[in-house]
């Protein structure tokens, strides 16, 4: 692993098959606004906020949003049998991005961001893992799936999960992977990031220049999408849309998908940041007006009770949250298809991928900050 950034453990490069993969961490800045904004671009940010706010009326303003939260997603309905073992207080939260945007049917949309976020049994650490959407992974068969049912129980990408059976499988296929016991999901989608952005106002993003050989510019980035706006290289304010655009690129840079996962986690930063710098915290009316504008901008699990969970963490701050990327072997043709590898004997990762198994194994025991400890970044590669 190496350094990248002035924040990142690990470049999140896109090794050859056989190159190390490992994770790439890295550490919110410090003076973050809140302990709980870490919870994707959406519905921990507004609880966490909620919670700081102080004062009867912001309570019952966030009371009323947790209540009135979309719930789509009975973790409870899937039998116990086919889920991992709750060990210990820790919480264990799915964050999940979609690129569906609206007028397009759900059926086509996939999971264009996944995090596993891991908060300590003490409140005190908080982790976001990213899952590569490419990651060549098992899909449990599902009989239920809520789309192509008939495809699961077979090896795939792990978007292939969202694809076929929704937020449900997914959490199955996270499960399996890591045998972490998800508690609760968020989901974002396209149009929920854009609200989110924009009811901060904006947000600003540190421009990384694209330097793949058919896009190299030092000056800064060009969307690859829409109208193909230009990113100038370094501390950029973007408004949602832009911020939205920024972050699904991927193309130009050589590290491809492991780039556009690293913006994505600065955009979460950013976010937090923007919060603090736009006095949500402090004015009642800025913060009712986000509470608001963003509640309908995502979609929560039925027992997910927001702010309850925002009080109990009040102690966490922005700089205790590290970022992380699943560690890998590198990309790879697996079946006529052009993957991350995570590992190349699904039955047994530990043999080629200890690194992978050790960081799930620290997760459900609740001990990731010795794992990172152990498992330092290699300077200088």
């Amino acid at each position: 692993m190496t350094y990248s950034g002035s924040n990142y453990r690990g470049s999140a490069s896109v090794p050859p098959a056989g190159g190390g993969g490992g994770a790439r961490v890295a550490s919110a800045a410090a003076g973050g606004p809140t302990r709980r904004g870490l919870i994707g671009s959406g519905i921990g940010l507004v609880a966490s906020i909620a919670a700081t706010g102080g004062g009867f009326a912001i309570w019952s303003t966030a009371k009323t949003t947790d209540a009135d939260l979309e719930r789509p997603f009975d973790l409870e309905a899937i039998p116990e049998d086919e889920r991992p073992d709750r060990l210990n207080g820790a919480l264990n939260i799915l964050v999940i991005g979609s690129d569906h945007r609206e007028g397009n049917s759900e059926e086509d949309a996939r999971s264009d961001t996944v995090i596993l976020m891991h908060v300590n049994e003490d409140g005190t650490e908080a982790y976001g893992v990213s899952i590569p959407r490419d990651l060549y992974v098992h899909i449990p068969e599902y009989a239920e799936a809520s789309y192509y049912p008939e495809y699961t129980g077979d090896d795939a990408k792990f978007n292939s999960a969202y694809a076929w059976g929704g937020v449900t499988l997914t959490v199955l296929t996270v499960e399996e992977l890591t045998g972490v016991r998800i508690d609760h999901v968020v989901e974002i989608d396209f149009a929920g990031l854009v609200q989110v952005v924009d009811a901060l106002g904006s947000v600003t993003l540190d421009i990384e220049p694209a330097d793949a050989p058919d896009y190299y510019d030092e000056t800064g980035v060009t969307s690859i999408h829409g109208d193909h706006r230009f990113f100038p290289a370094g501390p950029t304010e973007l408004d949602g849309e832009a911020a939205l655009d920024y972050v699904r690129q991927r193309y130009q840079w050589n590290r491809g998908d492991f780039a556009r996962m690293q913006h994505q986690q600065e955009l979460i930063k950013a976010i937090m940041d923007s919060a603090l710098s736009a006095g949500v915290l402090t004015d009642r009316g800025k913060l009712t007006s986000f509470i608001d504008s963003t509640s309908d901008a995502v979609k929560v699990d039925t027992e997910f009770n927001v702010v309850s969970t925002a009080i109990s963490l009040m102690d966490l701050r922005s700089d205790d949250l590290v970022f992380m990327t699943t560690p890998n072997l590198g990309t790879d043709d697996i079946g006529g298809e052009s993957v991350v590898v995570y590992t190349y004997d699904l039955e047994n990762p530990e043999s080629d991928n200890p690194e992978a198994t050790s960081l799930w194994e620290a997760i459900r025991e609740d001990t990731v900050s010795a794992w990172i400890e152990a498992n330092p970044a290699d300077e200088g590669e």
